[in-house]
């Protein structure tokens, strides 16, 4: 994956200059830390197997610790130095967890068979420690301002964003619920208020699941045999853009909340250009403190430390107008990416096999040993999908290990096929 021995070579003759002399480049966009080793993986595993009552219950547990050490990464380099990056030893990345496999056949006739199988896996991994120096690398894996990080003392994948919500802190009362509230940006010139942007590195969310589970079902009667294949993901979380612009320029049913009366806006008549709207909304938040609103008789008041409730309920801010809070959340400029970073949980239908086995009578006089005939549905549908507005689970933007989430999604695909198996 890299070279061992960068260096200088020969890129050409110089034109226009006394005797074309020659001009030499430097043969990688990276070079190499002194005595870089190879990547080194510990292994450890125990396990079990069980089965009971003349083999129709079955049971398989296994444990595992894997440690990494050694990973070889780019580092960014000053510009200066002629190159992009350096590559080094990352230290120690481990993964450990349990497999749990309950297999059976919980009915059993002459001519009907049912065997059932159902799984369970655990993962978590851990950054125990990265480089001297270095207590986090950013993975890449990029959507919508987030990435995924690798932060000493977390997870592989945790997700990042300098643009989330700056987050309320009362520092002399560690009681006060306003505490974690998002703190409220104000627009004058639309009065409208919507969360500020923290301009910080936060984290948001962890690409990894809590664990993955299967069922698949085995049914056959005489020469049929039908296959049900069910698995799910619980847990870990994705950055939707399509969530983000879709908000932002009003296309995604969400926005209809507080359009107009008919979906819960607040009427009222404003005081600044006496026009009667429909659009109010009441943004959850607190205002930050000095923050000063002008009214519509040029004074100024003081809402800093109020929530925006509070401050409506006492007459100093009208209610915001959806359309503009909702500009407002998922804009370039002014969007904050707490709010389309979602829970990434569901369970798909994944495979339904249909199989027909012609009978032995007929295939042996046209001089064959079996006939198989199948029709297979694979992806069919989402039994559950947490994401909103049936949003595709499986369209992440890139393929690496350390993607975040998608950028346009990919409309849900099923496949429908057939087969035919002889054997001779």
């Amino acid at each position: 994956p890299f070279l061992i021995n960068p260096g200088y070579n020969f890129t050409g003759n110089a034109t226009g200059e006394v005797g074309s002399p020659s001009t030499a480049g430097f043969s990688s966009s990276t070079t190499l830390t002194p005595n870089i080793k190879p990547e080194r993986k510990i292994a450890k595993e125990i396990g079990a197997e069980m089965r009971f009552l003349k083999n129709r219950v079955g049971f398989e547990v296994s444990l595992y610790q894997d440690n990494t050490y050694n990973q070889i990464i780019d580092v960014s380099t000053p510009q200066e130095s002629g190159v992009s990056g350096i590559k080094i030893n990352a230290g120690d990345i481990q993964n450990k967890g349990i497999e749990i496999t309950l297999d059976g056949t919980p009915f059993k006739t002459k001519d009907f068979q049912w065997n059932s199988r159902l799984t369970f896996s655990q993962n978590k991994n851990m950054i125990n420690s990265l480089y001297e120096g270095r207590t986090e690398y950013a993975l890449g894996g990029g959507a919508a301002e987030t990435s995924a990080w690798a932060i000493v003392g977390k997870s592989y994948g945790v997700i990042r964003s300098t643009i989330a919500a700056e987050r309320y802190v009362n520092a002399g009362n560690a009681a006060d619920p306003k505490n974690g509230m998002a703190v409220l940006n104000w627009r004058s010139d639309a009065r409208t208020a919507f969360p500020k942007r923290s301009n910080t590195w936060k984290t948001l969310g962890d690409i990894n699941a809590k664990f993955r589970g299967g069922f698949s079902n085995d049914f056959t009667y005489k020469n049929w045999a039908l296959n049900v294949l069910i698995d799910a993901k619980i847990g870990g979380d994705m950055v939707l853009a399509s969530y983000r612009f879709g908000t932002h320029t009003g296309v995604l049913p969400n926005t209809l909340v507080g359009r107009d009366a008919q979906h819960g806006g607040i009427t009222w008549t404003s005081k600044y250009d006496g026009i009667t709207y429909d659009d109010g909304l009441i943004p959850d938040g607190v205002f930050a403190p000095g923050q000063t609103i002008t009214q519509a008789d040029n004074t100024s008041a003081s809402v800093g430390g109020m929530t925006f409730k509070e401050a409506y309920d006492k007459g100093l801010v009208e209610p915001s107008h959806a359309p503009q809070f909702y500009y407002r959340y998922g804009s370039s400029s002014t969007g904050v990416a707490d709010y389309w970073v979602k829970e990434n949980t569901w369970v798909s239908l994944r495979q339904v096999a249909l199989s027909y086995t012609l009978p032995k009578n007929i295939i042996s006089k046209i001089k064959m040993s079996s006939v198989v005939v199948s029709l297979i549905g694979r992806d069919l549908f989402y039994i559950y999908n947490s994401l909103p507005y049936n949003f595709n689970p499986a369209s992440l933007n890139s393929t690496s290990t350390a993607a975040v989430g998608e950028l346009g999604f990919l409309p849900m695909m099923r496949s429908l096929g057939g087969s035919i198996r002889v054997s001779f």
